[in-house]
Parts: C-alpha cells; structure tokens; sequence
C-alpha cells in the first residue's frame, strides 16, 4: 500500500516520487490509513495550504489529520473550498502557535471553523466545473512544458551549429568579444533619494527575465542635465555583472527598439558593438542565452560568497558566429519558438486568474455551520 505525503503544490503524492525522500521508522500499520475521497491535512501548514484528497488508497503519517466527508458534503467541493483564501484565512485563525512556522492547527480547532455549503447536487456540479478549470489548466502546461523543452534544444543546437538551417553550409567564424564592440557600465553616483522619478533605466530583474529587454518593466532614476552617464541604445547587450552564485552571473539580454532616453542599473555591464557586420544583435540574444556561451561565462566569475563578471575576462571572450544572413534565420526561428512558449505560459495565466475568479464567485460563501456538522476528522 503507498505511502502519502502531503505537500502545499500537489496535495497528497506517493512519498516515493519525492526528491527528498523521508524516513520513517513506523510501521504500517502506525500509519492512518485513506481512501478515495479523504481529506489528510498537515496540522502545521493548514493554513498554506497543506492539504490533499486522496483518490486511491494509501497510508499516511499519524502526524496528519484525515478528514472523512459525510455523505452529503462531495469531497472534491471540500478540496476546492479549502484553497479559497478566506478559508486559508480561517486554518490561520484557528491555529495555535506563538508565530507562524509554529502554529497548529487541531482536529477540535479545526470543527468548530464555520462554513456554509450548498445542497450536494450544487456542490457536485461547482466541482465538476472547475475540475474542468484544472485539466484546462494541466493541458496548457503540458504543452508549455513540451515547448519549453523544444526550444531549449532548438537553442542548443542552432547557436553552435550543430543543426544547420537548410540552404546554409559555410564555416563559422570565431571571434573575441574585444575585437567588435566594448562595454560601458551601468549608473553610478546614486543615492537612494535618486530612485523612483526621473528617466528610465533597466533594472537588473528585466536582465534576468528576459532575453529582450522589456521596455515596459523599466525604474525610474533622477539623472541631471549634464550629468555624466553611459546611456543605452538599439543593440546594446546587458550582462549581470553581480550576483551571488556564478550561474546566475553573465545572463544576458538585448535591447532591440530604440529609445530617446534610457539607462542601466549600477549591477550590470553594458557590451556595445562597433558595428551589426559580425554580430547581428537578434543573434545575440539567442547566442548569449544558449548553454555553449552560459558555460564560457561561469567560467570567467570571479568570487567566493559573491561573484562578479571581470570586464577584461569578458572582452578577451570567444564566440563563434555564422554568416549574417544565417543570423537573421536562426533569430527568427527562434524568436517564433520563444513567443510559443510565452504564449503557453500568458494562457496558463489567464487560465488560472479566470479559475480563481470562478472559485471566488461559487465558493466565496458566507459565516455558516461549524464544519463538525459536515465532516468527520480522524487523528492519532
């Protein structure tokens, strides 16, 4: 018979898929035991949502608390109820600790939180509609999932060459970073006064976030007429310059839209080209993201608890580059695949927002019965 656990994301799993496997010196029969259509909860992280139905038999830790729906409450409505945050709300209210990674919530403490739910036949379509919701859901991100490994590959394989697009055969060159182009740093001289008004600049998140710089999550920082600082344009390649664990060191994104007025944050380095003869910078919003160029940046960190990007190092950095024209397809094949994935990720977005909107409409309910008069609760 398996062995549960319960988690805050995916409710109850079979400990044995879990990364971190626990121990467990109990026997089986030590272990609370449930059924299709149980409810077993973690009495320390109720109110987060550690909870789970159970769709097959299993066992359970007696340091759970398993919830026996009565007959005429459906156990797939009481599941979609608890994860409502007003409910969320209660499991917090009616726990017991002195702060919140000690609080408890109690099988007594837990009946006597009121609820009110409609007749069975209500409940029972209320859950089917948003079970529906849920394999909406899971459909999306099965094909983000598939996308996003998609791309990943396409990523590896195109920006070393070792998938060519058809029509093209000649060698790519190596060139050193230094060779064509140089880099500028980001805002200096500021105090924290200078933040939050003024002209935009790209803050490092946006680095990180994105292999484009989105222009529309951009701050705000007060730079005076005359004041000297390196300001960005079309082409320009961003790399994170600080951070504390080298892999995230060297991300880098490109600014492709022109603008009158903008910077870049003090945590970052800016690469400019001489020119878009051997670099095509479409390209090199691919080319700097691809694992073969990742691995070239983790080995130029320099640091122990933080790690920072050598300018130097970085010039003296190789890359290999097809022909322009091959730049320009493999950016426009892979700026295709990247707008699938994100399309993927804003439908399971909106999927979700909806979902949560449809629950707060059916589920939002008002102060009713004690849930003693619903459920029976089972604990060691």
């Amino acid at each position: 018979m398996p062995l549960f656990s319960v988690t805050m994301n995916d409710g109850l799993v079979d400990r044995e898929q879990l990364e971190r496997k626990q121990e467990t010196n109990l026997s089986a029969k030590e272990h609370l035991l449930v059924k299709p259509g149980d409810i077993a909860y973690n009495t320390m992280r109720m109110w987060q949502g550690a909870f789970g139905l159970a769709d097959r038999e299993g066992l359970v830790s007696p340091a759970y608390v398993v919830l026996k729906p009565r007959a005429d409450v459906d156990p797939l409505y009481a599941s979609y109820l608890f994860k409502t945050p007003r409910m969320s709300y209660l499991f917090w209210a009616y726990s017991y600790g002195l702060t919140d990674d000690r609080l408890r919530l109690y099988p007594d403490d837990f009946m006597r939180i009121p609820v009110s739910i409609p007749a069975l036949p209500v409940q029972m379509r209320t859950a089917r509609l948003l079970s529906e919701w849920d394999q909406a859901i899971s459909a999306t991100e099965r094909l983000f999932s598939l996308q996003t490994d998609l791309h990943k590959k396409i990523l590896a394989d195109l920006t070393v060459g070792r998938q060519r697009l058809p029509g093209f055969e000649s060698e790519w060159a190596s060139v050193r970073l230094g060779a064509i182009g140089g880099t500028y740093g980001g805002l200096s001289g500021k105090s924290r006064e200078d933040f939050g008004h003024g002209k935009p600049f790209v803050p490092y998140a946006n680095i990180f976030a994105n292999s484009k710089i989105d222009l529309t999550a951009l701050d705000l920082v007060d730079v005076r007429k005359g004041e000297a600082q390196n300001a960005c344009r079309y082409g320009d390649i961003f790399f994170t310059a600080s951070s504390e664990t080298p892999e995230e060191l060297g991300t880098a994104s490109v600014l492709l839209e022109e603008v009158e007025e903008l910077y870049l944050n003090s945590f970052c380095v800016g690469f400019r080209l001489h020119n878009f003869s051997v670099l095509l910078p479409e390209f090199a919003r691919f080319l700097f993201r691809g694992p073969a160029l990742r691995r070239s940046l983790d080995q130029i960190a320099q640091g122990y608890t933080r790690f920072n990007l050598s300018k130097p190092q970085l010039m003296k950095l190789h890359i290999h580059v097809p022909a322009i024209e091959e730049q320009r397809r493999i950016a426009a094949l892979l700026d295709t695949s990247e707008r699938q994935v994100l399309a993927h990720a804003e439908q399971i977005s909106s999927l979700k927002s909806e979902k949560f909107a449809l629950m707060q409409r059916l589920l939002g309910g008002k102060r009713g019965t004690p849930t003693d008069e619903l459920l029976e609760a089972e604990s060691a």
